[in-house]
């Protein structure tokens, strides 16, 4: 049953660490399965009883409420969502003073410092980890976004500073998110980032209406992205922009612990 169960290890030397534990089991649910019967055949798989460098992670349709008991009392909780704006959903625009305009290779540093921000902030809900090397894999990672041959990266910047930053996966750059949905042709919103002093003043809207425009405009049919389903900040920010869950990630970390009652 390879197409339900999976396994990785990631490279310690890359930024995969960073959004999770270094060595995942998985689970990929679909309805009509017999979620407990499966929970009992993949208990046995799983390694690293007590390492908090593991995780194990059930990944089902968000509105598929019937075995969410059966996941908490296996110790399971709902950390990460996939969630889903279809194209031309209408989004509240609210007034802002800033100034939206493409991102640059001179603007490396700005963009870096602040998706360190959000890491540092995320890290509080269960799935990032920030690791020694985060920043300079990091760096790497937005300067490959930056290298592309067209624009997916944008600032909010208010008095000349940059305050705020988006970038999106336009559909060529998104394939690796192709379970999550039917729509065709899809995007992923990679990252929305805004300095902790300037959050609540509506540099967050500003760049998302604009990455929309732009996403609508190029017939994108639906864009899709993960955040934390704790943060008291971006569950109610995605919804009122038109985002809905499609896909909600159950996570137990260490993958095995010793109290769980799981563990053989």
């Amino acid at each position: 049953m390879a197409e339900i169960f999976s396994y990785r290890e990631s490279d310690p030397n890359s930024l995969l660490p960073t959004w999770g534990a270094l060595r995942t089991h998985g689970l990929f649910w679909q309805p009509g399965w017999n979620l407990p019967a499966l929970l009992d055949e993949w208990e046995p798989r799983l390694t690293g009883l007590d390492d908090p460098d593991t995780a194990a992670i059930v990944t089902l349709p968000s509105h598929e409420t019937g075995d969410t008991l059966t996941l908490i009392n296996r110790g399971f909780a709902p950390l990460t969502v996939v969630a889903e704006r279809k194209a031309g959903r209408d989004t509240p625009r609210r007034p802002s003073d800033v100034e939206v305009r493409p991102a640059t290779h001179a603007d490396l540093d700005a963009v870096l410092e602040i998706n360190m921000h959000t890491v540092r902030y995320d890290a509080a809900f269960g799935m990032v980890t920030e690791r020694p090397d985060t920043a300079v894999h990091l760096r790497a990672s937005l300067a490959g976004v930056l290298d592309r041959d067209h624009e997916v990266m944008w600032l909010a910047v208010r008095d000349g500073t940059p305050i705020g930053m988006i970038y999106v996966d336009m559909p060529e750059d998104a394939v690796w998110v192709e379970r999550y949905t039917d729509a065709r042709p899809f995007a992923y919103l990679g990252h929305l980032g805004v300095r902790p002093d300037a959050r609540g003043t509506g540099a967050g809207s500003a760049l998302v209406a604009h990455a929309h425009d732009v996403l609508d405009r190029a017939g994108v049919a639906a864009t899709l992205l993960h955040h934390a389903l704790p943060n008291p900040r971006s569950t109610p920010f995605w919804y009122s922009h038109g985002y809905r869950p499609r896909w909600t990630l159950w996570a137990r970390r260490p993958a095995l612990r010793t109290s769980s009652g799981v563990s053989s």
